[in-house]
């Protein structure tokens, strides 16, 4: 057995059961180096023959000699092990004797040493060089050793190849596990950048003004020179139609409603709430849409507005109608004006706000859409609970975001905001979609009987 440790054959091992083989660069060789990569070797270098159990080498006349463990030898018997070198400075070769294979037991540290020695001749880089000692490595175990090593080497290769595995089977569960983190993360955000991008101008701000008339003679009711029990407010309401319906709660299409729920703060009968100012501000769009209430629940604080659209285009929101849409657990996205004009006047540059903060309510409202200041907000959170008439979620709001839509992860409106939890912020509540669908029904057949 020949293992080729430099020269053109480097890393190639050749086994033999002739009793004659000649070494050279002619083609006529048993051994045959190439001429160009073995310039130190000559045509016909060599022979080794068998004689007596003896294996011979005999230089045949070589121009660079022949040299055996590092001497230079005219004929010599070779042993197992020995190192033979074809020419001073050409390829060398370590010369092995492979005898039955279950009596073959190279020494371990040969082993290294032929290994090694291929590696280091490598001129292809660190990671050809690693490669080539693992490889000639595995061939000197696989050709050199007894059965009983072989066996012994393939179980320690079995438990170790089982130990990687499972180690890089946990560090994958654990990298899916970030993975998947960062992608729910990522799908989130996403999917409130669409959310806001798509629906923002689709979120008005609803400005109301509204005091109370005798009924008799439809007069103000006056106190102090002023109009007794004149209200002013903010909400939210979002458009759901082209025809210009438009969701929010009740109680900011009828603000008077909560006092009337209450016995003890029932107004004199001959007293009746009206609307002075009564108008939603599209972002986007100077001129306000006067409101007209259509409808409103008397089981939930939902109701249906209308404007005239004038042929404005303004985003129409995509409701949930198969039920199905709220999930716990999964993210929402809530818009809205929640604190009305004040967070506003957060948002705008102070001395900018100073120009804006003593002019009355009615021309305010107006002057901050003429500036392009009536914009939603969004804050986003999980759905929590869900109840038949309520659903709970985290996403923060305050008076000013009643009306405002909730969104589930696809888009859609699952909810109406309606109210907060007083000292927990943690959780809010919005009324179900469904009730808003049940509304807009009957307001549609309404519309069609008068048409």
């Amino acid at each position: 057995m020949f293992v080729y440790l430099s020269g053109s054959h480097r890393g190639k091992t050749e086994v033999f059961s002739s009793e004659r083989i000649t070494i050279g660069t002619d083609a006529s060789n048993d051994i045959k180096f190439n001429t160009n990569e073995d310039p130190n070797t000559s045509n016909f270098h060599a022979e080794i023959n068998l004689k007596e159990c003896d294996y011979l080498l005999s230089d045949k006349g070589s121009s660079k000699g022949t040299l055996v463990n590092h001497r230079l030898v005219r004929e010599i018997a070779l042993k197992d092990g020995d190192l033979i070198e074809f020419g001073a400075g050409g390829p060398k070769v370590r010369f092995r004797v492979k005898m039955d294979e279950g009596d073959v037991c190279k020494p371990w540290s040969e082993i290294l040493e032929d290994s090694l020695g291929i590696a280091l001749t490598s001129q292809k880089g660190r990671f050809t060089t690693a490669t080539g000692f693992f490889k000639h490595l595995l061939w000197e175990v696989y050709t050199q050793t007894s059965h009983h090593i072989k066996l012994r080497i393939f179980i320690a290769l079995i438990a170790f190849s089982a130990i990687v595995v499972t180690y890089f089977y946990i560090q994958n569960i654990k990298l899916t596990t970030t993975v998947e983190k960062v992608r729910i993360l990522e799908l989130e955000r996403s999917i409130a950048e669409n959310i806001i991008r798509k629906y923002t101008n689709g979120v008005c701000l609803i400005q109301g003004v509204f005091s109370y008339y005798d009924e008799e003679t439809g007069e103000p009711l006056f106190m102090m020179g002023q109009k007794r029990g004149m209200n002013e407010y903010t909400g939210t309401g979002f458009l759901v139609s082209p025809d210009g319906f438009i969701i929010t709660n009740r109680h900011i299409a009828e603000p008077w409603w909560e006092f009337e729920a209450f016995p003890d703060a029932k107004l004199d009968p001959r007293i009746k709430p009206k609307f002075d100012i009564f108008r939603a501000f599209f972002p986007g769009i100077k001129e306000p849409f006067p409101l007209t209430v259509e409808a409103v629940s008397t089981e939930v604080d939902v109701a249906v507005l209308r404007i005239d659209t004038r042929g404005k285009k303004i985003p129409v929101h995509e409701l949930d109608t198969t039920g199905k849409g709220a999930v716990v657990g999964e993210p929402i996205l809530l818009l809205g004006y929640p604190a009305g004009i004040k967070a506003i006047f957060a948002k705008m540059d102070p001395e900018l706000a100073r120009q804006f903060i003593n002019m009355p309510f009615i021309p305010l409202v107006e002057e901050l859409s003429n500036f392009g200041f009536i914009k939603p907000l969004s804050t986003q959170g999980h759905l929590s609970d869900i109840m038949y008439n309520r659903i709970v979620y985290d996403a923060q709001t305050t008076v000013g975001g009643s009306g405002g839509p909730i969104f589930n992860k696809k888009g859609q409106v699952i909810g109406i905001n309606y109210g907060i939890f007083p000292g927990f912020r943690g959780s809010n509540f919005g009324v179900p979609i469904y009730y808003a669908l049940e509304l807009l029904k009957s307001v549609s057949v309404n519309v069609k009987d008068k048409k």
